[in-house]
């Protein structure tokens, strides 16, 4: 068992400060808790707010993030593991850091 919550919190900081809202921004999804139970609607959310003013290159690196981890989605952080989910959260904020 590891700290899920760390990582959710990660995750909506990253999301408050893209969206520029507080906690519970655009319904629940800039919530921790339920970040927790679905972070990739977070980071698809994150993600598509920005991909039709990508460049190609930029554009490509968000479907291979999808590609890559679509198999993901619908679980939990739980779910998807400690390891795992650090490497999710390292990709997709190395690809929010180029937009």
């Amino acid at each position: 068992m590891f700290d899920t919550y760390k990582y959710a919190f990660q995750i909506e900081t990253t999301f408050r400060a893209v969206f520029k809202c507080e906690r519970y921004g655009i319904g629940v999804l800039a919530e921790s808790y339920f970040i927790e139970k679905n972070p990739f609607i977070a980071l698809t959310t994150v993600l598509g707010n920005f991909y039709n003013k990508l460049d190609s290159r930029t554009k490509e690196k968000v479907d291979e993030f999808i590609e890559e981890y679509h198999l993901d989605m619908g679980k939990s952080i739980e779910e998807i593991g400690e390891e795992k989910i650090k490497k999710i959260i390292k990709e997709f904020n190395d690809i929010v850091r180029t937009v």
